[in-house]
């Protein structure tokens, strides 16, 4: 069976005092010193060599950020190279491509809509950009299409959103003098002729749905997880919100006493302002989170990963979390009396008269709320007979 990992917590770090090493996972551990300095290591293992690197102080580098290091450098280790050699030779002919990676994402942080876009975007980078520790002057166009090329045409999205992304990385790069020449990730003229146009590739997904009547065990199985992506997939599928509403939530958007989740226009796929009627199921959810974070910043694909992956890191299910919306339509079509203007303006879909529309946005939150509550209800196993 394979180790758990993310065994420690920010809390633990805090707190923890007795000299020694506690594992995180993965590699990672806190390395408390007879004086009681805290700092991160990783310990790996390479042509039956065992070593240790120094991750940093934990007051300069937090939980999160060493976990996202033992990450990239667990890699370095798959690709048969020393992370420690890595990191000097970075070191030593200018800055990595992780570090003009983050040192981008925290220029830009100020003028993003929430946290969760520095989030997605660091996730994104790690799960199939360059290496982090590449010297960013040597990436050119093959590194590149390596990164795409894998991903072009089964995750199209996320590829072309991929490539935008280190795209802005390189020109930052550039601008601040730690690499010349042309953007091998700029698409027009260049990356135009090596891959098909997004839109040629792209089609109509069929988002596989879990039939509602095995979605109250799945959530039962789902309570038993202890990951964050878990508090986040419950919460989904009881708002049949889609993962991008969630994860790219904010606290401000949340009003707890009223029982409401606002989410603006410019976050919405319809382009309109959405209204959640949050049952009380979802409210626990939130109220359990920690609110000096965002509430469920993360990548667009953490929750899928955590329905497809094969066990222990997920359920090893065939199903899409987008999915859950039309498992929810399913059970209220075939087991309510709701109308379908009710369960579709749930959905955050359209309704064709604009002019009922206008009037039921606001009419129907209370019939919303009850279909919410029910489903919540169906999902926990309280649902009633008769």
């Amino acid at each position: 069976m394979a180790r758990p990992i993310n065994r420690l917590s920010a809390r633990a770090v805090q707190t923890l005092t007795e000299p020694g090493y506690y594992a995180d996972g993965g590699g990672l551990y806190l390395l408390i010193g007879p004086t009681g300095a805290k700092s991160w290591v990783f310990r790996f293992q390479l042509r039956k060599r065992r070593r240790e690197m120094g991750l940093g102080s934990t007051a300069l580098v937090s939980l999160q950020e060493a976990r996202r290091a033992a990450i990239e450098h667990r890699r370095t280790v798959l690709e048969g190279r020393d992370p420690i050699t890595a990191r000097v030779q970075a070191r030593s002919v200018g800055l990595s491509f992780g570090d003009c990676a983050d040192a981008l994402i925290e220029s830009q942080k100020a003028g993003w809509k929430n946290d969760a876009q520095a989030e997605q975007w660091t996730q994104s980078l790690l799960d199939y950009g360059p290496a982090r520790d590449m010297p960013v002057a040597d990436i050119d166009t093959a590194h590149v299409m390596a990164c795409l090329r894998q991903i072009w045409t089964t995750k199209t999205e996320t590829a072309s959103r991929l490539r935008a992304r280190i795209e802005r990385v390189l020109d930052w790069a550039k601008v601040h003098g730690h690499r010349q020449g042309d953007n091998p990730a700029r698409w027009r003229g260049h990356l135009d002729n090596l891959l098909p146009r997004p839109s040629k590739v792209r089609k109509p997904q069929h988002h596989a749905a879990m039939p509602y009547g095995d979605a109250p065990a799945f959530m039962a199985r789902l309570r038993e997880r202890d990951a964050r992506s878990r508090r986040a997939l419950q919460f989904t599928i009881l708002t049949a919100a889609r993962t991008e509403e969630v994860t790219g939530s904010s606290w401000d958007e949340f009003d707890l006493a009223a029982g409401i989740w606002s989410i603006p226009a410019e976050r919405m796929k319809g382009g309109r302002d959405h209204f959640v009627p949050l049952s009380t199921a979802a409210l626990t959810i939130l109220r359990g989170l920690d609110r000096k974070l965002p509430p469920f910043a993360m990548s667009e694909n953490t929750m899928l990963y955590l329905v497809q992956k094969p066990a222990p890191k997920g359920f090893g299910l065939p199903f899409t979390v987008h999915g859950f919306r039309s498992c929810f339509r399913d059970w209220a079509a075939e087991t309510q009396d709701t109308p379908g203007e009710v369960v579709e303006m749930a959905l955050a879909h359209a309704i064709r008269n604009k002019a009922e529309a206008a009037y039921r946005r606001g009419a129907l939150i209370d019939k919303r709320r009850l279909l919410m509550q029910t489903w919540a209800d169906y999902l926990l196993g309280r649902a009633t007979e008769g």
